[in-house]
């Protein structure tokens, strides 16, 4: 009788509170800049009384505190939890141990690289802060100080050339290490993997199969814009294609899933600031207060590799500055024409510096980044010269492949103070191997003016570049754009639309067919001396010329420079036909430019200055 009684009491407590599994599928996604939002449902068949239900085979990123439990069918919530836990691992293959072998030597490499490239960085140091000839040098005879400064160039040379070639080294064991990674999750896509479970506690009125839906936020998501521009001749509209990089890494596949595409960031500060009192304090020289602000530059998580230049505010490459990624032991210096190439798998920021210059972080937001580096509050400063803290030595030292993509169709676009949402109405599958999948999301024909711009002081070629208006109602947002012109690609831009301006100005590249030239027509009478100061007389003339069957429209640019030292006088400026910037000393010339033609426009003017001094008169 006891065994009887025990027996109905235990059933009647599993009746009443039973530990359940069920699976869910997923309804909707809403897919952010960073992160998404999953929207799922799920279907039991339960008795009255009291559940715990674990809904499984999720995501193990899943933002707790973005879990909501939209409808229930009537049942009642007590209580829910989540959890993620690892799979059960599976024991390991000879293939798979001899792939970790491989990785552990490519990393052993990099490592002894990166530790040579440490010791050449300490060397550069030394030589950098050893170099001057101190008043006790004075002794020394010329041949003695030809060959200090030589030692120091062909030194410095070898520096950069040993710490390029093991960079190069770097980014193939680099490629090396990705690619022996993926062969090893392809071989074992299980290892390591975590699953995510939402638990519900819920108490069922009477007997039948519930419907529970519910959606949560997850990180390993987004979508990158990416634009397609392109021009078939300077008649035509510019067609403008808007794309989103859809990509996830979620640990489930979405298979045939409704799919949004919004603008907005679910992880978004939304708190209001306050405002207090400003009470004024002493600071040291290097103190520098920035505003926080929003950067329209967000990091771009399917960019492998970036190329760029280095240049300082006036224009000109800057020669062995290092480019990091923040957090990492993967570094580059720039070429004598301050380019670089960096392998960016592994990081979230680039972080450029050189001696003298303040450093710049900027996140890796394209695959082709360009630096302006501003000189330190410590270095002497001169608007349009500067004064020389360090030698420059002189060194003797594209198939384009595009993925398929889904064309998009949309339905109509949701938009409110902070975002925008663009409704697709075909369903979309998108893997879960973190790898891009192109979907189009908009493309219009837009009308364009087509001009040509010219700044030979800073670079001897002229650029096609085309205006579009009335841009505003296409709802575009920053990104990287491919360009496109008369059937070739031109190479990539970053396509900036977080602008006031009501015109957007799109470079097409460069066009061959037009030529600029920029001569300095001095003689070597041109410099002089009186008493202390040295005088130098600069007289530029530019060329252009149209091998185009059709006038053109130039913009052409040049500058006479400005002094920022009271030792420093310019004048004497003649600015011929141009239009001049009297704050910037900026000179502007619109030519129309006939077929077959050419034009001449000149400048100069006079510098003086110290003769014990120097300066960069470019």
């Amino acid at each position: 009788m006891r065994i009887l009684f025990i027996t109905i009491l235990l059933s009647s407590f599993l009746v009443h509170s039973q530990d359940l599994k069920t699976a869910s599928t997923i309804n909707e996604v809403t897919l952010y800049l960073q992160g998404a939002r999953i929207e799922r449902t799920a279907s039991i068949e339960l008795k009255k009384g009291t559940h715990e239900i674990k809904l499984s085979d999720l995501s193990p990123d899943i933002d707790e505190a973005s879990i909501n439990i939209t409808d229930l069918d009537g049942m009642r919530l007590n209580g829910l939890s989540y959890s993620a836990t690892a799979l059960e691992k599976k024991e390991t293959s000879n293939n798979i141990k001899a792939l970790d072998a491989q990785i552990a030597e490519v990393k052993d490499e990099i490592g002894k690289l990166n530790a040579l490239n440490s010791g050449l960085d300490q060397e550069r140091l030394l030589l950098e802060s050893n170099r001057s000839l101190n008043s006790k040098d004075t002794g020394l005879s010329l041949a003695q100080i030809k060959e200090f400064g030589s030692y120091y160039r062909t030194r410095f040379a070898a520096i950069i050339n040993e710490r390029n070639a093991n960079n190069e080294a770097i980014t193939k064991a680099s490629e090396q290490l990705n690619k022996l990674n993926i062969e090893k999750q392809k071989l074992n896509p299980e290892a390591n993997e975590r699953r995510g479970t939402i638990t519900l506690k819920v108490i069922t009125p009477s007997t039948r199969r519930y419907s529970i839906n519910f959606s949560y936020n997850v990180y390993s998501a987004g979508w990158v814009p990416i634009y397609d521009i392109t021009a078939q001749g300077t008649d035509d509209k510019i067609n403008l294609a808007f794309k989103a990089q859809a990509y996830q890494a979620t640990g489930t596949d979405w298979n045939n899933v409704k799919l949004k595409i919004s603008t907005g960031d679910p992880q978004m500060d939304n708190q209001m600031p306050q405002l207090e009192t400003k009470r004024l304090g002493f600071v040291s020289r290097n103190y520098n207060a920035r505003a926080t602000g929003r950067s329209n530059k967000r990091y771009n998580p399917l960019v492998k590799t970036i190329n760029g230049k280095v240049t300082d505010n006036s224009g000109e490459p800057v020669l062995g500055a290092t480019v990091l990624i923040k957090g990492t032991s993967i570094a580059t210096t720039t070429d004598f024409d301050g380019n670089y190439s960096i392998n960016a798998e592994d990081g979230e920021v680039l972080v450029i510096s050189y001696a003298g210059y303040t450093p710049q972080e900027t996140p890796i937001y394209a695959s082709n980044i360009n630096v302006t580096m501003e000189e330190s509050l410590d270095a002497v400063v001169v608007s349009a010269y500067r004064t020389v803290k360090k030698s420059r030595f002189d060194y003797d030292a594209e198939e384009v492949e595009v993925d398929d993509y889904v064309p998009a169709v949309v339905e109509d676009i949701e938009e409110n103070i902070a975002s925008r949402t663009f409704n697709l109405s075909q369903l979309y599958s998108i893997p879960s191997t973190g790898e891009s999948t192109d979907i189009e999301i908009s493309n219009n024909n837009v009308d364009a003016a087509y001009a040509y711009y010219a700044a030979p002081v800073i670079n001897e070629n002229v650029f096609l570049t085309a205006t579009l208006s009335n841009w505003e109602s296409l709802n575009l947002i920053p990104g990287e754009a491919n360009v496109y012109f008369e059937d070739a690609f031109i190479g990539k831009i970053y396509f900036d639309t977080d602008t006031t301006k009501e015109e957007l100005v799109v470079g097409l590249g460069v066009d061959p067919q037009i030529s600029v030239k920029r001569e300095d027509k001095r003689d070597f009478k041109a410099k002089s001396f009186f008493g202390n100061n040295r005088i130098v007389s600069k007289n530029y003339e530019i060329i252009l010329k149209n091998n185009r069957n059709k006038t053109v429209m130039v913009k052409l640019q040049d500058r006479v420079p400005i002094s920022g030292n009271s030792e420093i006088k310019v004048d004497e400026v003649e600015t011929g036909t141009a239009q001049v910037d009297k704050e910037t000393q900026i000179l502007t010339w619109e030519i129309n430019l006939g077929s077959g033609s050419q034009v001449q426009e000149r400048f100069s003017y006079r510098v003086k200055y110290p003769k014990r001094r120097r300066i960069n008169l470019e």
